[in-house]
C-alpha cells in the first residue's frame, strides 16, 4: 500500500540519519589530537588521511555499538511500520462504516420516498373516491327529491279524494248512525217496558213465595212445640260432628306441552301486534288530513320523539335528560286531546281490573298512537345500535324504555304497556320465546323474524345483526334492579332456556347471534343476580350449546364460544 511505501522510507532515512549523526558525533571524530587542515597547514598526504578514514569507518561498522544501533532502527522501523499499518486499518474501518452509514440513510432516504409517494397516490384516490361519492349522493338526492315531489304530488292528489270520499262517507255514516241511534232507543225503550214487566212478574212471585214460606215455618213450629211436650225433660248432651279441613290446593300439571303454551303465548302476542297495526295506520292517516285539531300535535309528537332517542349517550346524565325530554313530549301529546279508545284490545297477558264504569277503560287514542310510535323507534335503535361494539348505548336505551313502559303518568288503572313492547319483540325477535321454524322456507323464515327491511328481500348479514341488537336490547330490559322491572328477569333467565334447549336440527345463526347479544355485555350481571345457577346456564349456552352446533351455522357457533375467554379478559371466569 502506498502508506506502507511512505512509512518504509520515511524509517528509513531516519534511521539513517540517526547513524549518521551519531557516527559525526564520535568522541573521536572530535578529538581535538586530530589534525585539522586549519591548524596544521595544507595536508601534505591526502592518500592516507583517506585510508585512515575508511579504516575507521569500517571499525565503527563492525562495532558492537553499530549493531545495536542498526537493531534498535530495525526495531523503530518494523513498529513504525505496525503503527502506520493499525493506522490504515483504522482508516479503512471508518471509509467503510462511512460507506455503509451512507447507503443506510441513502435507503431510508428512498424508503420514506416512497412512502410518501405512495401517501400522496393514498389521498389522492381518497379524494377522488370522495369526489366521485359526493357526486353520488348529489345524484341520489336530486333523483329522492324528484320522487319526492312526485309521491307529495301523488298524495295532494290521494288526498284531495280521500278527502272528497271521507265527506261522503262521514254523511252516510251520520245518517246511519242516526237511524241506529233511533233504532236503539226503541230497543232501549221496549227492553226497559219488558223489563218493567218481568221486574213485576217477579215482585208477585216472590210475595207469594214468601207468604207459602212463612206458613209452612208456622206449621213447622207448631209441630215442635208439640214434641218438646212429650219429650223426656232430660236431653242427652250431643257432641258436635268433627270439622272436615279443607283439601290443600295443589299445583296441577297441564297437559297440554310446553310448546302448545308458547305457541299460544306467541299467537296472543302477533295477534296484538295486528291490532296495533290496524290501529296506528288508519289513526295517522285521519291525523294527517288538514283541518284535524290534533294534526299539528302528532306531527310535533312524531319528529320530536325521533329526534330524541337520536340523542342518546352512554353518559347517565344524558340518558336522565332524554327520559325527560321524552316524558315533556308525551305530556304535551297527551294535553292535544283528541278521541279516545277502549285500551283492553291492547293487553295481552296483563291482568285488567274490574271495572264499575264502561267509560274508564277509554285511553287518549293520541296517547296509545305515541307509545306504539316510541316502542317501533326503540326497536329500530336496537336493530341500528347493534354495528356498534361498545354496547352501553343500547343498556342506556334499555334503562329508558324500561322507565317510560312501566311512568305512572302514562299507564292505564297502574297497568304498564310492557305488552306493546312485548308484541313487537314478538314479531321482530321469536327465537327469545321459544319458537321455531325451518329457514329453508319462507314461512320459517318469518317465524324466526328474517323479515324484510326497508321493502328489501332479508339478507343474511343484515337478519344476524337485527337479531344481536335486539336480544341485547332485550337483556337491557330484563336485567334491571328495580322494584318493578318493565320485563321480569325470570323472562331472560327463560329466554336462554329456550335457546339452550333447541333441538341441534333447529339451531341457525339467528339463534347464536340472540345468544350473543344476551350475554355479551349482561353475563356478569346474570351472575350477579342468579349466582351458580346462571354461571351453569351461561356456561350451557356458551360452551354446550356450540359444540352441537350444525355445520353450516359453526362460524357463527364461534362467535359464541369465544365469549368465556373474552370475559377471563375482563376477570370474570366461569370455571
Amino acid at each position: 500500500m502506498p502508506a506502507k511505501s511512505g512509512a518504509s522510507s520515511s524509517s528509513m532515512h531516519t534511521t539513517s540519519s540517526f547513524a549518521s549523526s551519531w557516527i559525526s558525533s564520535s568522541p573521536s571524530r572530535q578529538s581535538p589530537s586530530r589534525p585539522s587542515p586549519s591548524r596544521n597547514g595544507p595536508r601534505t598526504t591526502p592518500s592516507r588521511d583517506f585510508t585512515r578514514r575508511s579504516t575507521l569507518d569500517m571499525d565503527l561498522l563492525d562495532s558492537p555499538a553499530h549493531k545495536m544501533i542498526l537493531e534498535l532502527s530495525q526495531m523503530m522501523i518494523q513498529s513504525t511500520q505496525e503503527f502506520n499499518e493499525r493506522l490504515d486499518h483504522a482508516t479503512a474501518e471508518d471509509a467503510k462504516l462511512h460507506q455503509q452509514q451512507l447507503a443506510k440513510a441513502a435507503a431510508e432516504h428512498e424508503r420514506v420516498r416512497n412512502g410518501a409517494s405512495m401517501e400522496c397516490e393514498r389521498i389522492l384516490l381518497e379524494q377522488e373516491l370522495e369526489k366521485r361519492r359526493k357526486e353520488e349522493e348529489q345524484r341520489k338526492e336530486l333523483q329522492r327529491l324528484q320522487q319526492e315531489r312526485a309521491r307529495k304530488e301523488a298524495e295532494a292528489r290521494q288526498q284531495e279524494w280521500e278527502t272528497k270520499r271521507r265527506e261522503e262517507e262521514a254523511a252516510r255514516q251520520a245518517a246511519e248512525h242516526q237511524k241506529r241511534l233511533q233504532e236503539a232507543d226503541d230497543r232501549v225503550r221496549a227492553q226497559r217496558e219488558a223489563e218493567e214487566l218481568a221486574r213485576r212478574q217477579k215482585m208477585e212471585q216472590d210475595t207469594a213465595d214468601r207468604n207459602a214460606r212463612e206458613a209452612a215455618v208456622a206449621a213447622a213450629a207448631a209441630k215442635q212445640a208439640e214434641a218438646r211436650t212429650a219429650q223426656a225433660p232430660t236431653q242427652l248432651l250431643q257432641k258436635p260432628p268433627p270439622s272436615v279441613a279443607p283439601a290443600p290446593v295443589t299445583n296441577q300439571v297441564t297437559s297440554q306441552p310446553v310448546s302448545a303454551d308458547v305457541e299460544n303465548l306467541h299467537t296472543k302476542y302477533l295477534d296484538l301486534h295486528k291490532r296495533m297495526k290496524e290501529f296506528w295506520k288508519p289513526f295517522k292517516a285521519e291525523c294527517a288530513v288538514k283541518g284535524n285539531p290534533i294534526k299539528g300535535a302528532v306531527g310535533d309528537m312524531r319528529r320530536e320523539l325521533r329526534k330524541a332517542m337520536g340523542q342518546i349517550t352512554v353518559k347517565r346524565e344524558d340518558t336522565r335528560n332524554v327520559i325527560r325530554k321524552i316524558r315533556d313530549i308525551i305530556t304535551a301529546t297527551r294535553n292535544a286531546g283528541g278521541p279516545t279508545i277502549d285500551i283492553r284490545p291492547f293487553f295481552a297477558t296483563q291482568s285488567i281490573p274490574n271495572l264499575s264504569n264502561e267509560a274508564d277503560a277509554q285511553y287518549p287514542c293520541i296517547l296509545l298512537y305515541a307509545y306504539i310510535c316510541f316502542v317501533k323507534f326503540a326497536i329500530k335503535q336496537f336493530e341500528q345500535e347493534a354495528a356498534n361494539e361498545d354496547g352501553r348505548i343500547i343498556a342506556e336505551l334499555g334503562a329508558i324504555v324500561a322507565s317510560l313502559m312501566i311512568d305512572p303518568n302514562f299507564v292505564w288503572n297502574n297497568v304498564p304497556m310492557t305488552d306493546l313492547l312485548l308484541a313487537k319483540f314478538h314479531r321482530v325477535c321469536p327465537i327469545l320465546f321459544g319458537i321455531r321454524g325451518n329457514m329453508e322456507t319462507k314461512e320459517g323464515q318469518v317465524r324466526l323474524g328474517m323479515l324484510p327491511v326497508g321493502g328489501e328481500a332479508p339478507a343474511v348479514n343484515v337478519y344476524n345483526q337485527r337479531m344481536l341488537g335486539l336480544a341485547a336490547g332485550y337483556a337491557a330490559l330484563s336485567l334491571r334492579v328495580v322494584e318493578k322491572p318493565a320485563i321480569p328477569a325470570s323472562e331472560y333467565w327463560r329466554a336462554l332456556a329456550f335457546l339452550c334447549n333447541t333441538p341441534s336440527a333447529s339451531l341457525y345463526g339467528g339463534h347464536f347471534m340472540v345468544i350473543k347479544g344476551l350475554l355479551k355485555d349482561y353475563a356478569k350481571k346474570f351472575i350477579t343476580m342468579y349466582g351458580r345457577a346462571g354461571r351453569a346456564m351461561i356456561l350451557r349456552a356458551t360452551v354446550t350449546l356450540p359444540a352441537r352446533a350444525p355445520a353450516n351455522v359453526v362460524s357463527t357457533a364461534n362467535l359464541v364460544s369465544v365469549l368465556p375467554d373474552s370475559w377471563k379478559m375482563q376477570g370474570l371466569v366461569l370455571q
